[in-house]
């Protein structure tokens, strides 16, 4: 199998490309036993595709495959299942492909053909989508497939018949009463309403935990991702003056993006100037900037399906204010202290505890706040100090405990809106206090910070994996532009 995709990709593909994509099928192998092993080798899993989502009229957006089918194959295509039946003896990997059809094809591109899914997944059966149905009806009835598998599936007809056959679906989403029910509830359903002895249960856990340590190939994946961020906020940083608009910045951004071969943003790129940096998810980039403010960009390339998030904040004069600088540096300390927190064995609230305690401290110094015991301090940092990155920009989280080759933002703000006075309010401080507090807020108002870096955690700290970008206040003033 593995000469067969060297001689093919050999003829397209770079030295550096092809090792890559040899990685991606050892490592897809690997992540099923292992998912095999998490279900006990028993039961059944079916995973299935993303479905094309709608923009408008007749047109859809650019397909994205759901990220654990991709995590299982390697698989980009949609109408792809796959099943595993770990208790069988020689069919435990299963995949349903759409058949090649030239006519659609000349509007949409080839589809895989059966050999190249082999190649890219290591899976060796590999049916048509359309047999996807009578299979199931076959197996939970009780029926082999094909008459050549008369025994192959056997031990899981042994657990049919006793009720304790268990299936296994993606149930992460909890629609409750009235939310939206996924395919994988609609076909869970299905299955209970016209068939006996079946135990439906949740994947979701095995991936969870499956996802959060990363293999030397996800790394990489990561780190170019990261990699081409990197470049892209350098490029940014250079060309930004007072009154340059944030759509302007947003479209260098993704342009490095695009020209790096990134699928697209990991998601909506966030460039906010002035007032607008004080809003966490900021996404029009409609304002033009002026000279005595910040611009903050939180941007994340996606590259082969793993997310990078990365936040810079920068005077768009090539200058920080007295009052600027004074919270940038407080926020660099507190990301710092954080960071120090980052080792196996820690966890996410110690990595919190570690930044908020130079956040409260700073912020009673500057009079923003008037208790360094009391939550005064959620008005200026309302989110956490970071989340977890890999297949999803915020990615799936298990354990409170790290562990290595994890990958985590650490990520603490300070934002000073023009409501922090309502909100403080709204908190219980007495008027006394407010009084106390109002000049500093006055001071410091319209002041958006956020400094956000991405980190491996290693076998004794960690790595920073985004070090590249600048975020020392010297470091940043020399890469701005030249006032105008």
């Amino acid at each position: 199998m593995y000469k067969t995709l060297f001689l093919f990709l050999s003829l397209l593909l770079s030295p550096q490309a092809l090792a890559a994509d040899l990685q991606l099928t050892a490592d897809v192998i690997q992540r099923r036993q292992a998912m095999m092993e998490k279900m006990h080798d028993r039961g059944m899993l079916i995973l299935f595709s993303a479905d094309p989502a709608h923009y408008s009229g007749d047109v859809d957006y650019e397909f994205r495959q759901e990220n654990n089918l991709y995590y299982l194959t390697g698989i980009r295509q949609p109408n792809t299942t796959l099943v595993l039946m770990p208790q069988n003896f020689s069919r435990r990997e299963i995949l349903f492909l759409s058949a090649r059809n030239p006519a659609r094809e000349l509007w949409t591109g080839e589809l895989l053909t059966t050999e190249e899914a082999r190649e890219i997944s290591g899976i060796e059966t590999v049916w048509n989508a359309s047999d996807f149905d009578r299979f199931i009806d076959s197996i939970l009835y009780g029926r082999s497939y094909h008459s050549s598998d008369s025994s192959e599936y056997r031990n899981f007809f042994i657990d049919l018949q006793k009720g304790e056959a268990d299936i296994f679906f993606l149930l992460e989403s909890k629609p409750g009463l009235k939310g939206k029910i996924t395919k994988e509830f609609q076909f869970a359903n299905r299955l209970r309403e016209r068939f006996t002895g079946v135990r439906m249960k949740d994947a979701a856990p095995f991936f969870h935990q499956l996802r959060m340590i990363k293999s030397p190939y996800e790394i990489r994946q990561l780190q170019k991702a990261i990699d081409i961020t990197v470049e892209a906020l350098n490029e940014a940083i250079k060309i930004i003056h007072p009154e340059i608009w944030e759509y302007q910045v947003e479209a260098i951004i993704e342009y490095v993006f695009k020209r790096n071969n990134s699928f697209d943003w990991a998601f909506p790129s966030i460039v906010a100037s002035g007032p607008n940096a004080t809003t966490l998810h900021y996404q029009k980039s409609e304002r033009q900037t002026q000279r005595e403010e910040l611009l903050l960009m939180d941007v994340g390339a996606e590259f082969n399906y793993y997310a990078a998030d990365i936040t810079r904040t920068v005077p768009v004069g090539g200058r920080f204010t007295s009052s600027q600088g004074t919270l940038y540096q407080l926020v660099l300390d507190a990301q710092k202290a954080g960071m120090e927190a980052v080792r196996p064995g820690a966890s996410f609230r110690a990595i919190n505890r570690a930044a908020v305690e130079v956040l409260k401290k700073g912020l009673h110094r500057l009079g923003l706040i008037t208790s360094t015991t009391s939550d005064q301090y959620r008005v200026f940092f309302p989110h956490g100090v970071g989340h977890f990155l890999g297949l999803d920009v915020h990615d799936v989280r298990h354990e409170e405990l790290l562990k290595p080759n994890m990958v985590l933002t650490v990520e603490p703000g300070i934002y000073v809106r023009s409501d922090s006075m309502d909100r403080l309010a709204s908190q219980g401080v007495d008027s006394n206090d407010l009084e106390l507090i109002r000049p500093a807020v006055a001071k410091f108002m319209n002041i958006g910070i956020r400094i956000e870096d991405d980190v491996r955690v290693t076998e004794t700290g960690y790595e920073l994996l985004s070090g590249d970008a600048p975020r020392e206040i010297l470091d940043i003033e020399a890469s701005v532009m030249p006032k105008r």
